[in-house]
């Protein structure tokens, strides 16, 4: 029988290694990089003057240390300040980043929820440095927005009325709660575990109640377009949002990505269920990124900037004319704009208004009457009817009317809300004129590419899947590194062509 040498492996037996730390970082990895930018190619002393430790005090872990422990944890899918610390003690390629350091969790926690302002100078220049790389493109960006569950609980949401009503549920729970002690108690003698458990769940609901009635007591209604927006008693600044799998609380993160290399220009999260309200404020910051980091666009041409139909309103094409770009910005029925066979269905800018006699003429040379004012959308337009035999007789009713039915059953005829955003003249009107031509449809089938793999790479392949921090300020300094991550994991093949020639 075949003899073999003994192994302590199995056992756990420790083993006592020398290790050079610096000889872990091998090149070509993203590790490797992450070491030679930070502090040396890409500036990072603007953290310096958090620390006034020069005469007393004792010495503070280095801003670089932490920031490439957490760039490192973030780019393996490592998000919670207390696994930060883990991988610092026992992976050798951390221990290589931090040079060794003893760094506590509440330090890292410290250091991601206090520095979301200079986390915004990091970005830029980590922006920087793919301008010099030559990543950006500068010509052709999309916008989109990436809804993620914050640190927070959705029951604990709610108008003014529901959370005053969820007080009184918990004060009837806490009611029923000792009388049902009580009388268990007056029966027989309760054990120890039953007194624990009873006194656990009783200071739960007493905690809740105090909790919404000191909340109600300083909160002020939300205001949305249409009703009051639900307010939460743990972070008022997140918001109720409806994602693929339900409703959320949480905010979503908002980036602009470049078309050459997908490279986030603008990172910012917003606590809000309507993100295409805040495209003027991403308008002016992403200009501002771009102007920071030195980003060239070239001459004679004019930027073109796409997003999906959650962005689409008249206040966000005019503010994207103002500011000189070129926008693609579909409205919610563009994809319901082709008919049967393929061709354009007519739209309001199809038909000719007579304002004599307050009328429309549709191209089939009928006209449309003016019956009464309508809402829709939060938004109130002029309605106007067809005579269904008109529409009945017209041979281009296959374009115009969107009707499952036999057209000889047809009952009203074509009709046409007129409002602001769809009136003759308007943005909205043009960019439908646009978007029903192939040039632009085509144009804007590249949105989902430039926009969407940002996102899977953050979610899925980095682990994103929901805010560790409360406010909104500390969440968009998280949402910020980790859109930091993403433009250096894009950086790391033009770094080690250029360290091979170097």
């Amino acid at each position: 029988m075949a003899r073999y040498k003994h192994t302590d492996v199995e056992e756990g037996q420790s083993v006592f290694l020398t290790i050079n730390l610096k000889e872990q970082l091998v090149p070509e990895t993203f590790e490797y990089m992450l070491n030679d930018l930070l502090g040396k190619k890409i500036d990072i002393s603007m953290f310096d003057e958090n620390y006034k430790n020069d005469k007393t005090g004792s010495k503070a872990i280095p801003p670089a240390a932490l920031l490439k422990l957490i760039i490192y944890g973030y780019s393996k899918g490592i998000k919670s300040s207390r696994k930060l610390m883990d991988l610092n003690n026992e992976n050798v390629i951390a221990k290589a980043l931090t040079g060794d350091m003893n760094i506590h969790w509440t330090t890292i926690a410290d250091f991601i929820s206090s520095n979301s302002e200079k986390f915004q100078e990091v970005f830029i220049k980590v922006l920087t440095y793919c301008v010099e790389l030559g990543l950006i493109g500068g010509k052709t960006f999309a916008i989109d927005g990436c809804r993620l569950p914050a640190n927070v609980s959705i029951n604990n949401s709610g108008t003014k009325k529901e959370l005053e009503k969820k007080v009184e549920i918990y004060r009837r729970m806490a009611e029923k709660h000792v009388l049902k002690h009580i009388k268990k108690d007056g029966q027989t003698e309760m054990s120890k575990e039953e007194k624990k458990r009873y006194d656990k769940k009783q200071r739960h609901l007493n905690r809740q109640i105090e909790k919404i009635n000191n909340f109600l007591k300083v909160i002020e209604p939300k205001k949305g377009a249409k009703k009051e927006c639900k307010s939460n008693v743990t972070d008022n600044e997140s918001a109720t949002l409806r994602s693929p799998t339900g409703f959320i609380q949480g905010y979503i993160g908002i980036a602009v990505s470049d078309k050459e290399n997908q490279i986030i220009l603008n990172a910012q999260a917003e606590g809000s269920a309507n993100e295409g309200e805040h495209l003027p404020d991403i308008l002016d910051s992403t200009f501002s990124n771009l102007k920071e980091a030195s980003v060239k666009i070239p001459e004679g041409e004019t930027p073109v900037i796409m997003c999906d139909a959650n962005y689409s309103s008249e206040v966000n094409l005019r503010a994207c004319k103002e500011k000189g770009v070129e926008a693609i910005i579909p409205d919610k029925q563009h994809r319901l704009r082709l008919s049967k066979g393929g061709e354009r269905i007519y739209e309001a800018c199809d038909f000719e208004y007579n304002g004599e006699g307050n009328y429309y003429i549709c191209p089939n040379g009928k006209r449309l009457e003016y019956k009464s004012n309508q809402m829709l959308g939060g938004e109130e337009g002029k309605m106007y009817y067809a005579s269904v035999k008109d529409c009945r007789e017209c041979p281009l009713n296959g374009r115009c009317l969107k009707t499952k039915k036999d057209i000889n059953e047809l009952k009203r005829g074509r009709s046409l809300l007129i409002k602001k955003s769809n009136a003759p003249g308007s943005l909205s009107t043009e960019m439908k004129k646009k978007l029903s031509t192939e040039e632009y449809r085509n144009q804007y089938a590249y949105r989902m590419q430039i926009i969407e793999p940002v996102f899977a790479n953050i979610t899925y392949c980095k682990g994103l899947d929901r805010f560790t921090l409360r406010r909104k300020s500390k969440v968009n300094g998280q949402w910020k590194l980790y859109c930091i991550v993403h433009n250096l994991g894009k950086c790391l093949k033009k770094f080690n062509e250029i360290t091979k020639t170097a």
